[in-house]
C-alpha cells in the first residue's frame, strides 16, 4: 500500500528550524546573556558574594524537537540561574527577581517587546534575517539554586516551584538513545566541546523520535484549539514511541499507542522530572479532554485509510487533512502501488470514557 515515509522526511524539513533560525536566536540569546551579565557586573560587592548569575539552555532548543509554527513566533528557552545559598525565607519575592531581570534586559530597537509572565520573562522580536521577515522571542526561566541540580523556578503566582529542566532534557535525551551526559549542561564551561558535538551529532542523525515529536507538535499547532502544550505532545511521544523503518507506519503506530495509553490510565500524563508524579492533564477540562481524544481519534482514522490505501496521492492527502498545507502532497504520485496491507496495533478500549473523566 502507499508508502508516504519520503514525503514525512520533507515535510520534516519544512517544520523543523533551519541552521539560519538556529543563528537568529543564538545570536539574540547571547545579547541577552551579554545585557543580563553587564548588569549584574554593576551590583554591590556584598550582592556579588551572596549569587552568581549563570545561564542554561533548555527545552526543545537542546532537544531538536522545536518547529517553526504556521503563525506565531519560534522560541528558545533560555534558563536565568542565581546561584546562592539563601533559604526561600531569606530570598527576596519572585517578582522581584523578575523584574530585575526585565531591568537588565532595558528594551531596545532590536527589541519588540518585553513581557513578564508567571512562569518567565519573554523577550520578542520581530526583524529581517536572509531576506526574510521574522518573528521570534526568547523565554527567559528564572530559578535560584545552591547547586544546578536543585534549582527552584521563580514562579510569579505559585512562588518558588521545584523544577529542573536538565532532568527533563536528560529524561528524553534517554529514550532517544542519545548519550546525552547531563555534565554538559551542569558543567558547561568542562565539557563545552563535547556538548558541542553531541548537538550536532543528534542533529545530523535526526531519530525517529524527534521526527514523530515534532509531527505531532505540527499537528497540534494546525488545529491550535485546546490542544496540548509541547512539553504533553514530547512525553506521550516518548512514552509510546512505536519504531518503524517508515514515517508515516511509525506515527500512526504511536498515535495508536498514545490512545491506548490515554485509556488505560485515566487521560493522565504524569511528568517523569521534577515536579515528578504531577499530571499535566490536572487543570485540562473535560472539554479540552474530548477534543484532544476526538481529533486523536480522527488522525488514527485517516492514517489507517491513508497507509493501507494503494494510491499514494490519496494517501498523502489523508495526512494533508491533519497536518495542514505544508505537507506536500505535490510530490505525490498518482499511482497504484503494493497491494500490502499493513495492520496497526490494536485498540484496546475504543470508546472516549477516559475523556470525560
Amino acid at each position: 500500500m502507499a508508502n508516504c515515509s519520503s514525503i514525512f522526511r520533507s515535510y520534516n524539513t519544512k517544520i523543523r528550524l533551519s541552521d539560519n533560525d538556529r543563528e537568529v536566536l543564538k545570536k539574540a540569546r547571547n545579547s541577552l546573556r551579554d545585557r543580563m551579565q553587564k548588569a549584574y557586573e554593576k551590583f554591590s560587592k556584598e550582592e556579588k558574594k551572596t549569587h552568581s548569575i549563570e545561564f542554561q539552555s533548555q527545552g526543545s532548543f537542546v532537544m531538536d524537537t522545536i518547529i517553526k509554527p504556521i503563525e506565531d513566533d519560534f522560541d528558545l528557552d533560555d534558563g536565568v540561574y542565581f546561584i546562592g545559598d539563601l533559604t526561600e525565607e531569606q530570598r527576596a519575592e519572585t517578582q522581584t527577581f523578575h523584574d530585575v531581570i526585565i531591568k537588565a534586559i532595558d528594551r531596545n530597537n532590536e527589541i519588540e517587546d518585553v513581557i513578564d509572565k508567571p512562569t518567565c520573562v519573554r523577550v520578542k522580536y520581530y526583524s529581517k534575517y536572509d531576506g526574510r521577515e521574522l518573528g521570534f522571542h526568547v523565554d527567559l526561566p528564572i530559578y535560584y539554586a545552591e547547586t544546578h541540580e536543585q534549582p527552584e523556578l521563580a514562579h510569579t503566582k505559585d512562588g518558588w516551584v521545584e523544577s529542573n529542566p536538565v532532568e527533563f532534557i536528560a529524561w528524553f535525551e534517554e529514550k532517544a538513545k542519545s548519550n546525552f551526559n547531563k555534565a554538559f549542561l551542569y558543567e558547561s564551561t568542562k565539557y563545552f566541546n563535547d556538548y558541542e558535538k553531541w548537538l550536532s551529532d543528534i542533529r545530523k542523525k535526526d531519530t525517529q523520535l524527534r521526527r514523530i515529536v515534532r509531527y505531532l507538535k505540527a499537528w497540534a499547532d494546525l488545529k491550535r484549539k485546546e490542544m496540548p502544550p509541547g512539553i504533553v505532545m514530547s512525553i506521550l511521544a516518548a512514552n509510546n514511541f512505536v519504531e518503524n523503518e517508515r514515517d508515516d507506519i511509525a506515527l500512526r503506530d504511536t498515535l495508536v499507542s498514545i490512545k491506548n495509553d490515554l485509556d488505560e490510565n485515566d487521560f493522565t500524563c504524569i511528568r517523569p522530572t521534577p515536579k515528578v508524579g504531577e499530571d499535566l492533564f490536572a487543570n485540562t477540562s473535560k472539554e479540552e479532554k474530548g477534543y484532544f481524544y476526538n481529533a486523536l481519534n480522527s488522525f488514527i482514522e485517516s492514517a489507517n485509510f491513508a497507509i493501507n490505501n494503494p494510491n499514494q496521492k490519496d494517501a498523502c492527502l489523508k495526512w494533508k487533512k491533519h497536518l495542514g498545507e505544508r505537507f506536500p502532497c505535490h510530490l505525490s504520485k498518482d499511482e497504484i502501488e503494493d497491494s500490502k496491507i499493513y495492520a496497526a496495533p490494536p485498540i484496546k478500549n475504543d470508546n472516549s470514557k477516559s475523556a470525560n473523566k
